[in-house]
């Protein structure tokens, strides 16, 4: 299938910005964002911006992707009832052929570790069956769908700073665990743009189409990466050496008497050890890894990814 006109919905968000100026510097792309009425967001005079209600009306969805060839969503992939709407209205449309959901980072959602431990990505198992169901069906004019997941493990650069990785750079210090030896992938926000552009090229392979596909920006493990932070900052970290299950366990006891806002915190301690001690896509994903087609060539260095990321 051939890509031209690709619209994000979620350009605003952690995510958003880099995926919107990933595709903007691929010249084959023309580029639209889906703006909800009461956004205040501003975007570049070359993005053509497409407005509908905030609760996002059938008919003004597929009024807005009509033309388009591609879809790509950035919005939290929490949102499940959001994602379906988007999807079925593409689906209507006569034109969409490719839908990339929010899918991506930290952990695999099609885990059932990971869906049981953090249940919230329940959410993009159930948007992603959905999805497969509209695959398999056509058009009255005889066409169909496809889709792709795009999973990156944690955003590397955004958890460096946000602690997600762990470790807390203005403190100094950081919880190492299960002895800090475990691979794991992660992806900085741009690389994770660049990738979604090449899916969106590649969208006919067939290590692509209607598949759940991998990769990462860096794989590496704590005992690599916390002296590689500590030489940034110029100082020596307090490490918490502390057993994986252990801290689940003790989180996942939390959560029982937690309220809203704690039960926030606690899911993200969760995510951020499930993507640390389960998520090594090189070393698990087979054929599914697919840094060979999306990210060829040799990436970034991790000091110098993480020098990036906290300058």
């Amino acid at each position: 299938m051939s890509i031209r006109k690709v619209i994000i919905v979620g350009a605003n968000g952690r995510l958003g910005p880099s995926i919107l100026q990933a595709l903007l510097d691929t010249p084959s792309f023309t580029v639209s964002v889906l703006v909800r009425a009461s956004s205040k967001s501003t975007y570049p005079s070359t993005v053509n911006t497409l407005k509908v209600d905030d609760d996002l009306p059938s008919d003004q969805l597929v009024k807005a992707f009509q033309g388009q060839d591609a879809i790509v969503i950035a919005f939290s992939g929490t949102l499940k009832d959001a994602s379906i709407k988007i999807a079925n209205a593409a689906f209507e449309t006569s034109t969409v052929k490719f839908i990339i959901p929010a899918d991506f980072g930290s952990c695999d959602s099609s885990d059932p570790r990971s869906l049981d431990l953090v249940p919230l990505y329940v959410n993009k198992k159930d948007v992603r069956d959905h999805l497969t169901q509209l695959s398999q069906q056509k058009r009255s004019d005889g066409s169909s769908i496809s889709w792709t997941s795009l999973v990156t493990g944690h955003f590397f650069d955004y958890g460096l700073k946000s602690g997600l990785l762990s470790m807390n750079v203005d403190k100094h210090t950081a919880i190492v665990f299960d002895g800090g030896k475990i691979q794991f992938a992660a992806t900085k926000l741009a690389t994770i743009g660049l990738a979604t552009s090449r899916a969106l090229q590649h969208a006919d392979h067939p290590r692509i189409k209607n598949k759940m596909i991998y990769v990462q920006g860096v794989n590496t493990n704590q005992n690599e990466l916390v002296p590689v932070v500590e030489d940034v900052v110029g100082h020596k970290f307090k490490i918490d050496n502390v057993k994986s299950e252990d801290f689940i366990t003790k989180y996942k006891e939390q959560f029982k008497s937690a309220n809203e806002a704690e039960r926030r915190d606690i899911v993200e301690e969760l995510v951020a050890v499930e993507g640390i001690v389960n998520a090594d896509w090189k070393g698990t994903k087979g054929d599914a890894f697919v840094n060979d087609l999306l990210l060829p060539g040799p990436l970034e260095s991790l000091q110098d990814q993480v020098r990036e990321a906290l300058k």
